[in-house]
């Protein structure tokens, strides 16, 4: 009888080498699958404002021009939540017991709706109504040459910025935002493809041409 052939397995070396490559070939991927991710998520975040922004105009084109109140709140509420004015202009919504409107930010893990400022008229702690107290803080230079000055505006007239609905992003407590009370508007604080923080956005500034982050 001939002897049989001597079996080959792979000796330690050669399983290192295939280990490495594939460690390899998994570093690379990461990335891109986080970053493919990342994007996805963002652009589901441009769809929802793209249907408030719609809402927004429809309910307008109803309203003689205007545009619901802010919202500002002492409770534990979200600020500058959704108008409620909205519910009939956005499709298959629903509002809760308290008076909001459903439509979970994507970034929000508490399922906090996305967020609604508008120079002119607010509403306090969802029954006070007051005259040109809601305002949007806008740089010098909007929207082509931002500067890092800028001011708070309260008049819907004077105003370069008349409404913005936006999401806080991934990372809403982050000290990036160095002066909260001045989002959404500074381009500074908008989400880009690889941070890890920042705003998502939709404008509409005095000519009502509409502006959005990246």
């Amino acid at each position: 009888m001939k002897p049989r052939p001597a079996q080959h397995g792979f000796t330690l070396i050669e399983l290192l080498v295939v280990i490495s490559i594939v460690a390899l070939l998994i570093s690379l991927l990461l990335p891109a699958l986080s970053g493919g991710r990342r994007a996805a998520v963002r652009v589901r975040a441009h769809a929802d404002l793209r249907s408030i922004t719609q809402a927004l105009e429809v309910y307008r084109n109803d309203n003689k021009d205007d545009l619901p109140p802010t919202r500002f709140s002492c409770s534990s509420r979200t600020a500058y939540e959704l108008p409620i004015e909205l519910m009939l202009y956005l499709p298959d919504r629903k509002r809760d017991l308290v008076d909001i409107i459903e439509m979970p930010d994507v970034y929000s893990e508490e399922g906090e709706s996305y967020r609604y400022r508008a120079v002119g008229d607010a509403i306090l702690n969802e029954y006070t109504w007051l005259k040109n107290r809601a305002s949007l803080w806008v740089p010098d230079g909007f929207p082509y040459d931002e500067q890092e000055t800028g001011q708070y505006y309260y008049d819907p007239q004077q105003s370069p910025v008349r409404y913005a609905v936006y999401s806080p992003g991934p990372d809403p407590d982050s000290t990036f935002f160095d002066i909260p009370g001045r989002l959404p508007v500074p381009e500074k604080y908008w989400l880009r493809s690889q941070a890890d923080a920042g705003v998502v956005v939709h404008m509409e500034d005095q000519y009502r041409q509409m502006h959005l982050s990246p």
